[in-house]
């Protein structure tokens, strides 16, 4: 009879409790473990978590609300301006959370317009569009991040005034 044994442990718990996890392997291989066994079980239990929280978080209608919530916001944002909306992967996170807080193409009359989160600032993108200007030009007294046709807007206000600008 062989005897199993723990050959690796993981453990995470954060401020959410739905997204703690523990994992214990257990292996009986009549060796001992390689440092490549190590790193092959670390890259193993690193998808697992992965899938797992994954899968809590699509099951989690809190998520659900915060992320309607948020395409509710900012397809406001564009007004009677909206042709067609395009959802796209988060541009800027691809954790499982950022997963189910998608971004968006907006094709408005004057193009498209990628926006979405990007930590604590709404990402405007105009380059798809046929909006000529570029974000110095448009936007030259704004004290945030711009670069080409970019800008990182502090709010939905914010970001609400540079659409208009964009849009008019």
């Amino acid at each position: 009879m062989t005897m199993k044994k723990p050959v690796y442990n993981y453990s995470a718990h954060g401020s959410n409790a739905n997204y703690n996890i523990s994992i214990e392997i257990l292996m009986d291989i009549n060796r001992e473990l390689t440092d490549a066994d190590e790193s092959n079980l670390r890259q193993c239990v690193d998808v697992l978590v992965k899938a797992i929280h994954s899968e809590t978080a699509s099951n989690d209608s809190e998520i659900k609300k915060n992320a309607e919530k948020e395409r509710q916001e900012i397809l406001q944002l564009f007004g009677n301006k909206v042709i067609f909306v395009e959802e796209i992967p988060n541009g800027y996170c691809d954790c499982y959370l950022c997963k189910y807080m998608p971004w968006f193409k907006i094709t408005t009359d004057k193009g498209r317009i990628k926006i979405g989160w990007r930590k604590r600032v709404i990402n405007i993108d105009w380059s798809e569009s046929n909006i000529k200007e570029t974000a110095e030009e448009l936007f030259s007294d704004e004290e945030t991040t711009k670069y080409d046709k970019h800008i990182h807007a502090w709010g939905y206000e914010k970001a609400g005034e540079y659409i208009n600008k964009l849009l008019s």
